[in-house]
């Protein structure tokens, strides 16, 4: 007989928050660093809750060595039992998204023809969900190539929507800028881009 899987909580604001840092880990050795700290995180010096992040984490991002470290910590018997498979199962949708960011990554036409799909229909989920996961560097290169208007407010809008992270990196290594006008502003009932730098 097969037991139900217990509810894992997972703060999805911070979880979001570290996915944001890692989507803008380019080098190697970036990367690296970022995985030692996720595996320094799982350490029993850290309360439950935080290895449980980081656990999380660890299958959101699926690197070889951040999955060998769910794995060791799901062997150790520190979580009850089904608890490892039920944060596994819980991220698997972000999990999913994620990958078809990366499965995009350097192909500039299949993210622009994405983005002429989605402008072209906003009832898109698919094309949505994904945009929101393309690395923004690659969001960046059509930018600088499109003559479509409606693509580049698109990009401009997909980059303000990243976390502070993305960003900082769009702006201060590819020289792309965001600038959020508040909705008082705007007119808008929510934060809007505007072309900046």
């Amino acid at each position: 007989m097969r037991r139900a899987l217990r509810p894992c909580v997972i703060d999805v604001r911070h979880l979001a928050g570290a996915l944001d840092l890692w989507l803008c880990m380019w080098e190697p050795e970036e990367q690296e660093r970022f995985e030692t700290a996720v595996v320094r995180a799982m350490t029993d010096a850290n309360p439950r809750a935080t290895r449980m992040q980081a656990l999380a984490l660890c299958f959101v991002l699926g690197t070889p060595r951040l999955l060998a470290a769910a794995q060791r910590l799901g062997g150790a018997h520190i979580f009850r039992d089904g608890d490892v498979q039920a944060v596994e199962i819980a991220v698997s949708p972000l999990r999913e998204l994620l990958d078809a960011g990366r499965r995009l990554r350097g192909n500039v036409l299949g993210v622009e023809m994405m983005l002429a799909r989605f402008v072209s229909d906003r009832d898109d989920r698919r094309a949505d969900a994904t945009l929101d996961w393309v690395d923004v560097r690659d969001l960046v290169a059509v930018a600088r190539t499109t003559i479509d208007a409606r693509l580049f407010g698109e990009i401009e809008r997909r980059i303000a929507r990243r976390g502070k992270y993305q960003r900082g990196r769009a702006a201060n290594l590819l020289g792309f800028s965001v600038r959020l006008r508040t909705a008082a502003q705007s007119g808008m009932g929510a934060e809007s881009p505007i072309f900046g730098g």
